[in-house]
């Protein structure tokens, strides 16, 4: 592994067949190997826990992030692919099937889980109790927590819904073409939108109403806010990583990568990690879309968080 010196924080990796700890230097520090695919990695730096699900039986889990410990398990809180319960076929052309996704609530660490294959969306509080579980949802391909107990949810193919703490959706919204990917903004009180279908991102605030929107995105799958520098990290189907500026309204910044990644996160610094599964490698990027970090020789890496 190669690495540029900087502030010292946690990174985790998922694979196959665990999860690794390194700091973000890439130094080695720990390896938690009782979990086979570690997917969707959320780091509550403010309580210190990992959450992710292991994609081999889909539980919910949650870890110290410090010490790796397992503090809880929820099993069964998301439905694995199944042929029938989606068009299967058309997203395994894409690579890989549709995973499901959690959402971190940036205040109260709740957690929100889109169930893809099972239609259905769930909350849990920061000790792992289920709040809610509900159904009728389309292919859900991702929840974005907004902090004040509501979430938007892509709720379809063509559909968001804003889900109020008790479930039960306040507000529908049309306008996308497959939305893979929601993320909040909480420093311009924004939800980003990888509207795929239609090659764009759009950023709505809380009530729906559009305040951004970047064209010529091809195919978008991921997205990671950098909030400090606001920048929106975008990973594509075949177009490499794209860097959003905000205000700009643009991209800034492409970087062409290996293959799509896997995962994407930032850390406190504005870097962004993202997860590269058949190249074995987690790599860092700088807010300016330098190759600064790289933790090599890993095996099938899933998932990545980083603080």
């Amino acid at each position: 592994m190669i690495c540029a010196a900087a502030a010292r924080s946690l990174v985790w990796v998922g694979y196959d067949g665990g999860l690794t700890q390194y700091d973000d230097n890439g130094k080695y520090l720990k390896r938690v190997e009782n979990y086979r695919r570690p997917i969707a990695l959320r780091l509550d730096s403010e309580r210190r826990r990992l959450w992710f699900l292991d994609a081999a039986d889909y539980k919910l889990v949650c870890l110290d992030a410090d010490s790796g410990g397992e503090l809880r398990v929820v099993p069964k809180a998301a439905h694995p692919a199944e042929v029938g319960s989606s068009n299967l076929k058309i997203y395994m052309l894409e690579k890989r099937p549709v995973e499901p996704s959690l959402g971190l609530d940036p205040v109260d660490g709740s957690v929100w889980v889109a169930d893809f294959y099972g239609h259905e969306l769930a909350r849990y509080d920061a000790e792992g109790k289920q709040l809610f579980r509900t159904g009728g949802f389309h292919e859900p391909f991702g929840v974005a927590p907004l902090g004040d107990g509501t979430a938007w949810i892509a709720a379809g193919i063509h559909t968001l819904s804003l889900i109020g703490p008790d479930g039960v959706s306040k507000q529908d919204q049309a306008g996308v073409n497959e939305a893979r990917a929601l993320a909040f903004d909480g420093g311009r009180a924004l939800v980003w939108i990888a509207d795929y279908r239609n090659n764009r991102i759009l950023g709505i605030d809380r009530n729906a109403l559009l305040k951004k929107k970047i064209g010529g995105v091809e195919l978008p799958l991921a997205l990671a806010v950098d909030g400090a520098n606001g920048f929106v990290w975008v990973a594509t189907q075949y177009g490499g990583l794209k860097r959003i500026t905000a205000t700009a309204e643009a991209v800034t910044v492409t970087i062409d990568t290996p293959e799509t990644p896997a995962a994407l996160t930032v850390d406190k610094n504005g870097r962004l990690w993202a997860a590269f599964p058949d190249a074995g490698e987690v790599v860092c990027y700088s807010p300016a879309g330098d190759r600064v970090c790289e933790i090599t020789r890993i095996k099938s890496p899933s998932g990545v968080a980083a603080e």
